[in-house]
């Protein structure tokens, strides 16, 4: 009888530890809040590295919250997606589209700094011209532009801006160059084959170009449009407006990445970096890294230059003032938190 006892009381037995368990996982789960969801873009560029590491480091988990990134190879593709509330934030640089969509009543703001042109830094954008015309003097001022080849990313990019504002000191119209519009590898066998004269370059091609030796540094961008605000941080309705809670623990997370990126080029930023790049870290090491401001400050005034610019080119239908494109509380209350950080 007692051994029939034994039989009947030891699967009861596991099934009630069995049970316990379950209610004990049950309860751990209930007692830990659900990861809210957002989606941002995926840029295979340097420049996105603080968002990377904000992710691999677990920032944005600590702060509740489950980002999921979505590779695109230019982030105002995004736009539309933003503007319905789709995306959450779009990491990109600036365009006119952004600054339309605004004025045309899009409920999206510019909330933090995703780089800048340093005045005082190493050469991330520069015009680089080929080596040849340098070396034979062709190119000792900019007037010697007249007539040559210049490639661009397009009409109304940072790139074009700045050559006009490069060619207006010296009252050179941009007609007076021929200007093209190619993606980036092609400009590069264009240098070499010398079927272009200058050519618009970014990290990591200035470092490939430069390598490759036939090009150099002519102009460094940041030399014509010092401490411009080349890139943002953008939120769209969700965070401005939904859940702005949400978007106060991303940008922590957002500015704890950008801290860290600060840190230069350590073993883990080239480790992030190179993964989610696909550079080699070799290349890493040798490129300039795109400055940011630990505080996500950007320069407004800058902002409103480019728009002056667009408005005459066509491209902008209106000036958006800084009120309406900026939107500086997430940063404000991020610092409070992680402690004002200037750099």
């Amino acid at each position: 009888m007692t051994i029939h006892l034994q039989k009947i009381a030891i699967p009861l037995l596991l099934v009630l530890i069995a049970l316990m368990q379950f209610h004990i996982s049950y309860a751990k789960e209930q007692a830990q809040p659900k990861l809210i969801k957002l989606r941002t873009i995926h840029l295979p560029y340097i420049a996105s590295t603080p968002l990377l590491i904000a992710e691999e480091e677990g920032y944005f988990t600590e702060q509740g919250l489950q980002v999921e990134f979505i590779k695109m190879t230019e982030g105002v593709k995004g736009l539309p997606a933003l503007i319905k509330g789709d995306l959450d934030v779009i990491p990109d640089t600036i365009y006119p589209s952004y600054l339309n969509a605004i004025a045309r009543g899009a409920n999206i703001k510019i909330v933090a700094d995703r780089g800048y042109l340093s005045s005082t830094g190493c050469t991330y954008s520069a015009f680089m011209a080929r080596r040849a015309l340098v070396e034979q003097g062709r190119l000792n001022n900019i007037s010697q532009m007249k007539g040559l080849r210049f490639a661009s990313v397009q009409a109304s990019s940072i790139a074009a801006y700045s050559f006009d504002k490069m060619l207006s000191k010296e009252g050179l119209p941009t007609v007076d160059v021929e200007t093209v519009y190619i993606q980036m590898p092609a400009r590069l066998d264009a240098l070499e084959r010398g079927s272009l004269d200058v050519a618009f370059c970014t990290e990591p091609w200035v470092t490939r170009v430069l390598q490759a030796g036939h090009a150099v540094i002519w102009k460094p961008i940041h030399h014509i449009t010092p401490n411009f605000q080349l890139a943002f941080l953008m939120y769209g309705p969700t965070l401005l407006e939904k859940n702005p809670d949400a978007g106060r623990r991303f940008m922590i997370a957002y500015l704890k990445g950008v801290r860290q990126y600060n840190q230069g080029k350590t073993k883990r930023n080239l480790e992030i970096m190179a993964k989610h790049t696909g550079l080699d870290q070799e290349l890493l090491q040798k490129c300039c890294w795109q400055a940011f401001r630990n505080d996500g400050r950007i320069n407004a005034d800058s902002i409103l230059d480019f728009q002056s610019w667009a408005l005459k080119k066509g491209f902008l239908d209106k000036v958006v003032p800084p009120d309406q494109f900026w939107d500086p509380s997430f940063i404000e209350y991020a610092n409070k938190v992680l402690g004002e950080s200037k750099k």
